[in-house]
């Protein structure tokens, strides 16, 4: 039983105990949240969500009354997991037993075990089920006494994935301690507090699923450090290997046999909404949505690989890839290939023409790539036949230096009445870059955006010469297009043009405004 999928819930029952209301104590609103707390845990989705039917509760109760009786029924129910939790007071009586007390238990000794549940009870409930996992959580004073007789709850013949695990708050002549009103405002036990929150947070570093023996020492060491009382645990045959809930850290890997579709879903959103300290988790999640055949999820991690999703994260430009790197973004786009996936040979198009700098292999998965109808491959495809034609190389697109060339903005508009309708509605199409440098933003963002539309550096757009591209992004923008949809402008713009039709549009435009005449200043008449 190592993952939260492997349960039976409907064989399963799980008994929660907690008194806060007593004759012979004041009244613990702590207990009460923890008790809740607890419970909100085990029917959360953290947990595997238990259901309700399959939890009991012993809240609050006034007198011992049918408990006993009621905890063996439910236990011996359960043929998959018995898990008992109890928040309250903990007495022992003269044999130095541990007593769980209910509303009316009485602290003179004498009266203890005629007066509240003894735990030898609850271990004897244990021992009548044949469940195979075993768990008793003592939130409570003296909670270690739970071990000094008789400490096994299991059954004498064991199923063979069989085990018992027993948390306890504190040791066997210890008290156990509870947050205080007037100090905190929603106040807990601090037992049950520092275990609800290590599993509703998670264990860093830890696995997908979490056990008590992952959980129990986080726990332990909040207290201990905190100065509050040192837990204990003792644990019986398979129970260290039962997993209580899964991991909810950040860096925790998914769980197995998780949907791939799902992963990868989760991993993109990651990817485009966190940080880059994030990419580990990231790429567990694609990791095991592509161990699943999940195509996009090995394209992705190529990615990874040539480090283009980490500069993407960091707001940079990729920098270059290495033998390793190389080697290992060519073997996922090959896996991705190798499903039928359409986006995958294009990665590898780019990787033979960028990387390898073999543009034979390139215009073979460009063209390979098209035919599975990805668009953006018939663009690099064409940009690449347009620049072997013309005999550009593709190291001449890049500057000598590393840096990315800037596109200058010239003068918006001259000073006549057209000129100044036409000003004024290109200063409110401004408007939405912001009041700082709204039009050097503007033209840099359009740029970055037709640049990709046309193919980037490597397809059409590539073939332009820069004086050309300035001439290509001032067409472009004269529409005005709208901020939240430029990307789609882009697209329609280059469709508008035709692919393959780019370098001759370019050419058009520069002789077109080579020919407009030098508006004239602006003197209040109409020219």
């Amino acid at each position: 039983m190592t993952d939260l999928t492997a349960r039976d819930y409907s064989r399963s029952r799980a008994v929660l105990m907690g008194t806060w209301d007593y004759t012979d104590f004041g009244t613990s609103l702590a207990v009460q949240r923890s008790y809740h707390r607890m419970r909100d845990l085990l029917l959360d989705p953290v947990c595997g969500s238990w259901p309700v039917g399959s939890v009991k509760e012993f809240s609050n109760r006034p007198t011992l009354g049918t408990t006993h009786v009621e905890l063996i029924d439910a236990f011996v129910a359960a043929t998959d997991i018995a898990f008992f939790y109890y928040v309250g007071h903990g007495i022992y009586d003269h044999r130095e037993r541990l007593c769980l007390t209910v509303g009316d238990t009485r602290i003179d000794s004498d009266y203890t075990t005629a007066t509240g549940l003894l735990f030898e009870d609850v271990r004897d409930a244990f021992r009548a089920s044949r469940a195979a996992v075993k768990i008793a959580v003592l939130d409570c004073c003296y909670a270690g006494l739970a071990t000094e007789e008789y400490g096994r709850l299991s059954a004498d013949r064991l199923p063979p994935v069989s085990g018992a695990y027993l948390l306890m708050s504190s040791s066997a002549f210890e008290t156990s301690w509870y947050e205080k009103e007037e100090d905190v405002h929603d106040a807990q036990t601090y037992f049950t507090r520092a275990l609800v929150d290590t599993v509703r947070e998670g264990v860093p570093g830890g696995p997908a699923g979490l056990t008590f023996d992952h959980i129990f020492p986080v726990v332990a060491d909040q207290l201990v450090e905190s100065g509050r009382p040192e837990p204990g645990r003792r644990i019986e045959d398979n129970a260290a290997g039962w997993v209580f809930a899964r991991n909810n850290a950040p860096d925790a890997p998914p769980e197995p046999g998780a949907d791939p579709e799902a992963l990868y879903r989760e991993a993109y959103r990651l990817e485009t909404k966190e940080g880059v300290e994030r990419l580990p988790l990231i790429t567990a999640q694609y990791q095991a949505a592509a161990a699943a055949g999940h195509a996009p999820s090995m394209n992705r991690l190529g990615q990874i690989a040539e480090g283009r999703v980490q500069a993407r994260m960091q707001g940079i430009e990729p920098g270059p890839v290495d033998g390793e790197a190389l080697q290992e973004a060519t073997q996922w786009y090959t896996k991705a290939y190798e499903t039928g996936d359409h986006a995958a040979p294009l990665h590898l198009g780019q990787l033979y023409e960028e990387q390898y700098g073999n543009q034979r292999q390139a215009l073979f998965w460009y063209d390979l790539a098209d035919r599975r109808g990805n668009s953006a491959a018939k663009e690099r495809l064409t940009g690449l036949q347009q620049r072997i034609r013309l005999g550009i190389d593709a190291s001449s697109l890049r500057p000598e230096d590393g840096s990315s060339e800037k596109l200058e903005a010239g003068p918006l508009t001259g000073r006549t009445h057209a000129g100044r309708a036409s000003e004024l509605l290109r200063r409110q199409w401004l408007a939405d870059w912001g009041d700082k440098k709204p039009e050097q933003l503007a033209l840099a963002e359009c740029l970055d955006v037709l640049a990709d539309a046309c193919g980037g550096a490597h397809g059409e757009w590539g073939t332009l010469p820069q004086a050309e591209q300035a001439y290509v992004v001032h067409d472009f923008t004269d529409s005005l297009p709208r901020r939240t949809e430029l990307a789609k402008a882009a697209r329609r713009y280059y469709e508008s043009v035709g692919p393959g039709e780019l370098r001759a549009h370019a050419a058009r435009l520069r002789r077109h405004r080579r020919q407009i005449p030098t508006e004239s200043p602006d003197t209040g008449d109409t020219p």
